[in-house]
C-alpha cells in the first residue's frame, strides 16, 4: 500500500510539472513582443523582457525660417531632422559627421557638432559653448580618433585649438604657440585656424593659421590705406609633444598682387583690423614624405609644396586660362575657383587623383556656374601638353550655388560619393560613378543660406563614454509607466537592464529591453506601476558597460 501510494504521488508531481512546462513555454513564446530579437547570451531569469521601440519625435516650428528639428524626453538635445531623399541604391556604411551652424538669429533649433544615422536619428553630440568645425574621424597611430576645431571664428578664418577624443570620448588638445596679430579684442582660445587640421602617417597634425602682416598693396589699388595682408601659414606638429616640426608661409613665397581676390571685398579691404585675404588657404595633405598639396581658394589654385625647402614645386591653376600654371589648361568641366577640400588619391611617381568641392562662387563673384565634385586625374611630372583628364564632374540636377564651404570625398567605402555643399546644408551620396542624377541619399538640413555646415564626413564610429552615464527619465501614469533611457555617443549598446531601488537604497533586478535608437522607450507593465524608483544599466555582449549613477524617484 506505501508503495503504491508513493508512485501515484509521483505520477501526479510529474504531470503537474509537465503542465507547467507547457504553460510557462505558452506564455513565453505568446507574450514575447513580435519586434524583440534576443541577444545570444545568457540572461538571468529575474529580468524579463519588456517591449521597447525608438523615440521618433520631430518638432516642426510656426517660425519657417527655424529647421524642424529632433527632441527626446532624456537629452537636452535638438539635431536637425533631414529631409531625405534616395533613389533606393546601396549606401555607405558609416555615420555622418557634420556641423550645423545657424547663419545670423534664425536657422537651426541648436548649432552643435553632431553625429547622425542616415535613418534621421542622433548617435552623438558634442556640447561645446564656442564656435567649431571639422567635425570627423581619423586615425592617430592606427586607432580612430575623432577630431574637430574649436575656437573663435572671424569672418573668413578663426582663431581657436584643435581636439582628439579617443572611443571613450577621452578629450587631448593640441595648441600652436606663437605671437599673431589677430586683431581680435579678446585673447582666442589657440592660434589654429578651422580650415584644416589633416593628421599624417608620422604622428603628426597639418594645420593652418592667419597671421595680419604689414605689406605695400597700394601698387595694387592706390588705397594709400591698403597696408595689411592675412598671410596663410602651414604648421605641422607633432601630436604628442605639440613641437611644430615643419612651418610655411605664404607670403614668403607669393606675391599677394597675383591674387584673383579683389583687395576690396566683403573679406576685407587692406586695412590693419580688415586685411587683405589673398591666399586663403582651406586645405593641406602630405602628398610624399617631402611634399604637401595645399589649396588656396583666392588663387584658384593647387599648389605642389616641398617640406624641405618651402619652395613651391608645380602649380595647377584653376581657371582654364593659357599659360597659367605647370600644367596646361583644364577643360571646361575641370575648372575651379574658389575652391575647397583639395585632396590627392592613388598617389605614385606617375601621376595622382586629385579631387575638390569647386565652389566656382564667392560673395561678391556670382553666377558664374553651379558648385561641383571635381576629380582629375593630373599625370607627373607636370607638362603642359598633357593637362589633367576628367573623370568626374559632379554638378547637382538642381544646379546648387555655393560661395563657401564644402567638401567632397570621392570614395566612401563602398565606391560611392560624398558631397557637401557648405553654405547650403545639403549632403549628398552619389553612386560610384560619374552619374550626378545618381543620388543614393541626399539630406537636407536647413534652408539655403541661414544654416551650414563647413565640412561633413561619413565614418564608421564605435565608442563607449567614459566620462559620463547614461540618461534616464520616467513618465508614470494610473495605470503604466513608460522610460526613456539614452547614452549620447554610445554605438554598441545592445540592451537596457532595469534594476529596481528600494526604499533602503538596494537594488534588485527589475526588467530589461532591447536598445532602440538614440533613445530608447520601454512600457513597464501595469503590474510594475508602483515601482519607486528605477535604475538603467547598459549592456553590451552580457556585460554591463555602464551603471545609471542617478536615481529617478516617483
Amino acid at each position: 500500500m506505501l508503495s503504491s501510494r508513493n508512485s501515484s504521488w509521483t505520477a501526479r508531481l510529474i504531470g503537474l510539472g509537465v503542465v507547467a512546462n507547457l504553460i510557462f513555454a505558452y506564455w513565453y513564446l505568446f507574450s514575447t513582443p513580435s519586434s524583440f530579437q534576443p541577444p545570444t547570451v545568457v540572461t538571468p531569469p529575474a529580468f524579463p523582457w519588456f517591449p521597447s521601440h525608438a523615440y521618433t519625435q520631430v518638432v516642426y516650428p510656426e517660425d519657417t525660417d527655424i529647421w524642424p528639428y529632433r527632441v527626446y524626453k532624456s537629452s537636452p538635445f535638438t539635431p536637425p531632422y533631414f529631409e531625405i531623399t534616395k533613389n533606393g541604391g546601396d549606401i555607405a556604411e558609416g555615420y555622418l559627421f557634420f556641423t550645423p551652424k545657424t547663419r545670423g538669429e534664425k536657422g537651426a533649433q541648436q548649432s552643435l557638432p553632431v553625429i547622425m544615422t542616415s535613418n534621421n536619428d542622433l548617435v552623438y553630440c558634442l556640447d561645446t559653448g564656442t564656435n567649431f568645425n571639422d567635425f570627423r574621424v581619423q586615425s592617430v597611430d592606427g586607432k580612430p580618433y575623432l577630431t574637430g576645431w574649436q575656437g573663435t571664428s572671424k569672418l573668413g578664418h578663426g582663431y581657436g585649438e584643435w581636439f582628439l577624443m579617443d572611443a571613450g570620448y577621452n578629450n587631448q588638445t593640441v595648441h600652436l604657440n606663437g605671437t599673431f596679430n589677430t586683431a581680435l579684442k579678446a585673447e582666442p582660445l589657440g592660434l589654429i585656424d578651422f580650415h584644416e587640421h589633416q593628421v599624417t602617417s608620422e604622428g603628426t597634425v597639418l594645420v593652418n593659421a592667419y597671421n595680419t602682416t604689414p605689406f605695400d598693396l597700394r601698387a595694387k589699388s592706390g588705397d594709400s590705406g591698403a597696408r595689411w595682408v592675412l598671410d596663410s601659414l602651414i604648421y605641422e606638429i607633432d601630436i604628442k609633444t605639440q613641437e611644430v616640426v615643419f612651418s610655411w608661409s605664404a607670403l614668403d613665397h607669393i606675391n599677394p598682387m597675383d591674387s584673383r581676390m579683389p583687395l576690396h571685398s566683403y573679406m576685407g579691404d587692406g586695412s590693419e583690423a580688415s586685411p587683405y585675404d589673398f591666399f586663403h588657404l582651406n586645405s593641406i595633405q602630405r602628398l610624399s614624405s617631402d611634399t604637401i598639396l595645399v589649396s588656396s581658394r583666392h588663387f584658384w589654385a593647387c599648389f605642389l609644396i616641398s617640406t624641405k625647402t618651402g619652395e613651391i614645386i608645380w602649380t595647377l591653376d584653376g581657371s582654364g586660362e593659357d599659360g597659367v600654371g605647370s600644367f596646361g589648361p583644364l577643360p571646361p568641366d575641370g575648372q575651379f575657383r574658389y575652391q575647397h577640400h583639395a585632396r590627392g588619391l592613388n598617389i605614385t611617381d606617375n601621376g595622382f587623383l586629385l579631387s575638390l568641392y569647386d565652389n566656382h562662387n564667392m560673395q561678391d563673384d556670382t553666377d558664374a556656374g553651379g558648385s561641383k565634385a571635381i576629380l582629375l586625374d593630373v599625370a607627373l611630372p607636370p607638362n603642359p601638353a598633357v593637362p589633367p583628364v576628367v573623370l568626374r564632374s559632379m554638378n547637382h540636377p538642381s544646379q546648387i550655388i555655393s560661395n563657401s564651404q564644402g567638401n567632397y570625398d570621392a570614395e566612401l567605402s563602398n565606391g560611392n560619393q560624398l558631397v557637401v555643399n557648405g553654405l547650403i546644408p545639403v549632403i549628398t551620396e552619389y553612386g560610384p560613378s560619374n552619374n550626378s542624377t545618381d543620388i543614393r541619399w541626399e539630406g537636407r538640413f536647413g534652408n539655403d543660406n541661414m544654416v551650414q555646415s563647413y565640412r561633413a564626413f561619413k565614418s564608421r564610429w564605435n565608442a563607449t563614454p567614459t566620462h559620463w552615464a547614461p540618461s534616464l527619465v520616467f513618465e508614470k501614469f494610473e495605470t503604466n509607466m513608460t522610460a526613456y533611457v539614452s547614452w549620447n555617443g554610445a554605438t554598441q549598446v545592445e540592451y537596457w537592464r532595469l534594476y529596481e531601488v528600494d526604499d533602503a537604497g538596494r537594488l534588485k533586478p527589475f526588467g530589461q529591453a532591447v536598445a532602440q535608437g538614440f533613445e530608447t522607450v520601454i512600457n513597464i507593465p501595469n503590474h510594475l506601476n508602483k515601482t519607486k524608483g528605477i535604475v538603467a544599466a547598459a549592456v553590451q555582449k552580457g556585460q554591463e558597460l555602464r551603471l545609471l549613477s542617478n536615481r529617478v524617484i516617483r
